[in-house]
């Protein structure tokens, strides 16, 4: 017990700083019905990541973590810009259009870096079992301060996420907070893809909202207890069979969401045809 809290406790606590911050955005993610702009995003971060190592920079770095930033703040704009308002092509298609070119660039570019194969295993499901508390440290000054932002733009964003047509009728500029909004997520999934890879993040930031959801438990604080409580719940099982299986430590959490999710559409079904019966 005491080998598994002392290899697992830093990156279990790096898990649980991801959870909080990735549970509020992903309110506001679900809410727009853009989905998959958040695994869009992280495959933007993880194309800036791998051009810093074809330079030569190693995952993890300054370097890295810039240019994966920059890259980022890219891909914020692409998809600020394509909000489609009534227009018949939804912002998801978009979404997935940057998301398979970025995928592909970035493929292209590590197959000119050395040991590039697993450069792309690692920002897939990344390496969250090697985290320090150094780093659990930085990501959770930097996701203060984002919060900070946040808080001070929660209403306008709460609104432009809710009814952006009443949010025009009061004045704001839907481009303008997208772009903020999306920096944020933008700057939030950079840190984080680099720690938890790409799949990880994805479904740090959706699963456990869609639980929330399906428990009517939409927005305020009850929806940021229970993501919470269920990220909890899937980080720690997560670790612990990782641990006892001896296999990745991301991609087990990840299929633990699944499973959690799973399990809840499961027994509510049963329980819905119980009480038709």
């Amino acid at each position: 017990m005491s080998e598994f809290v002392g290899i697992m406790a830093a990156p279990v606590v790096a898990a649980l700083v991801l959870v909080v911050m990735h549970g509020y955005l992903g309110g506001h993610v679900v809410r727009r019905g853009v989905i998959f702009v958040d695994i869009a995003l992280a495959q933007v971060a993880a194309f800036g990541v791998a051009v810093a190592l074809y330079f030569g920079a190693e995952v993890g770095t300054d370097a890295a973590w810039f240019a994966g930033l920059g890259a980022t703040f890219v891909g914020a704009v692409l998809i600020a810009v394509t909000r489609t308002g009534g227009h018949k092509i939804p912002q998801e298609a978009y979404i997935g259009i940057i998301y398979a070119v970025f995928s592909a660039a970035m493929i292209l570019v590590l197959t000119q870096v050395p040991h590039g194969s697993e450069e792309i295993r690692h920002l897939l499901v990344g390496a969250i079992l090697w985290v320090t508390w150094s780093d659990v440290l930085k990501t959770a000054a930097l996701y203060a301060i984002l919060g900070g932002l946040l808080w001070w733009a929660h209403d306008r964003l709460t609104l432009i996420s809710s009814d952006p047509e009443l949010a025009c009728t009061r004045g704001l500029r839907l481009r303008r907070w997208d772009f903020l909004f999306f920096a944020v997520l933008g700057t939030v999934v950079t840190s984080s893809v680099q720690i938890a890879g790409v799949l990880l993040v994805f479904t740090l930031l959706v699963v456990p909202t869609v639980m929330a959801y399906r428990r009517g438990r939409i927005g305020g604080v009850q929806q940021l207890i229970f993501v919470v409580l269920v990220g909890l719940l899937a980080v720690i099982v997560g670790a612990a069979a990782s641990y006892i299986l001896d296999v990745p430590t991301g991609a087990t959490i990840v299929c633990v969401f699944g499973i959690l999710l799973g399990a809840q559409v499961a027994v509510e079904a049963l329980i819905s045809a119980r009480r038709s019966s």
